[in-house]
């Protein structure tokens, strides 16, 4: 039966579950969200569909985010949520019995505890062989960047409430932190800029397409005025308000900043060697909020390094596992399982 096993990478972030099969590509794309009855615990509905319901149905129902800060903070829901995702990429009526190997990316700081319980979860929910691969290296891998190499890579990983740094050489980890900041940093502090200097109430999505399509983190990025709908804090009236990119590049790069100071604490902690081929070959930016405009220049500016953007960066993690688990052979899989 091992011989019809499948590869597959899946990559469960706190914002969005990606899943990668062998051959066929990236087949699932969706919110990790989960529809809950608060009485029951009955799942209403999954991804995309429980996103699209948000805000919109009765207080029985609740919004469950099992992800936080890259770990499981709601296990049953992450089992469910995994199990049927699995059952959407693979769709094949026997993949309980022949269970795929499966890579997985976890953060540079994960504990033990963490680690065992998304073990644990990719299990029940259907997983046969687990692999770990660290994120940071699976998203150079993602981006193409080779990482047998003896010199030194720097890749930012800016996932939704965590960003990943580490320095690369022979195919390892040299040095690395993560930093809590993310995605939907910037959504807060889009949220909060609204709320203090326009007295307007924004939500999530509306939070999140300002940040996609708008704004940005460094002048003359983007300088095409937009138009915001929202309600007035105060009468709770909807308003119609133009904007300007710019108002938020202060906001937004206060935000950012903590990543300038991870980059350079890490720095700090690499062999000098390795930090003058990160000066020469420059850093390279993945995840997800990675797609702010402007924030490879704000980083560029702020390290004194060149910064470059991979393409499809939120995409860089889950492609990176499927590579790595592909180039495995099924000995090197079955020594790993042994360690």
């Amino acid at each position: 039966m091992g011989a019809f096993r499948q590869n597959i990478a899946v990559d469960i972030g706190s914002s969005n579950i990606r899943i990668c099969v062998e051959r066929k590509g990236i087949v699932v794309e969706e919110p990790s969200v989960v529809a809950v009855r608060k009485q029951t615990g009955e799942v209403v509905a999954i991804g995309r569909k429980a996103k699209n319901m948000e805000g919109k149905t009765d207080r029985d129902v609740t919004m469950v985010r099992p992800i936080s800060r890259g770990a499981i903070s709601e296990y049953t829901v992450t089992v469910n949520m995994v199990g049927y995702f699995l059952d959407e990429a693979v769709k094949n009526p026997i993949r309980r019995l022949i269970r795929p190997d499966i890579v997985t990316a976890v953060h540079c700081d994960i504990t033990n505890v963490g680690r065992r319980a998304t073990e644990r979860a990719l299990r029940e929910a259907g997983a046969g062989r687990i692999f770990f691969v660290d994120a940071p290296l699976a998203a150079a891998v993602g981006a193409n960047l080779d990482v047998s190499a003896p010199n030194g890579k720097m890749v930012v990983s800016i996932g939704a409430e965590i960003t990943d740094i580490a320095v690369i050489s022979y195919d390892g980890i040299v040095a690395a932190a993560s930093v809590p900041v993310g995605g939907r940093s910037f959504d807060e502090a889009i949220k909060t800029y609204f709320k203090k200097e326009y007295k307007m109430i924004i939500g999530d999505q509306t939070a999140e397409r300002i940040k996609n399509d708008y704004a940005c983190v460094y002048r003359d990025v983007r300088v095409q005025p937009f138009d915001v709908s929202a309600f007035e804090l105060s009468g709770r009236l909807p308003v119609d308000r133009p904007i300007r990119p710019d108002e938020l590049i202060r906001t937004l790069s206060d935000v950012a900043m903590p990543v300038v100071e991870g980059i350079s604490r890490v720095l700090e902690m690499t062999p000098p060697e390795l930090v003058s081929d990160i000066y020469q070959r420059g850093i390279t930016l993945t995840g997800g909020g990675a797609r702010l405009a402007g924030l490879d220049v704000f980083i560029s500016k702020g390290t004194g390094i060149d910064t470059i953007t991979a393409d499809n960066p939120h995409k860089c993690v889950v492609n990176g596992c499927m590579k790595i688990l592909n180039s495995m052979s099924n000995e090197r899989k079955n020594e790993l399982m042994n360690n």
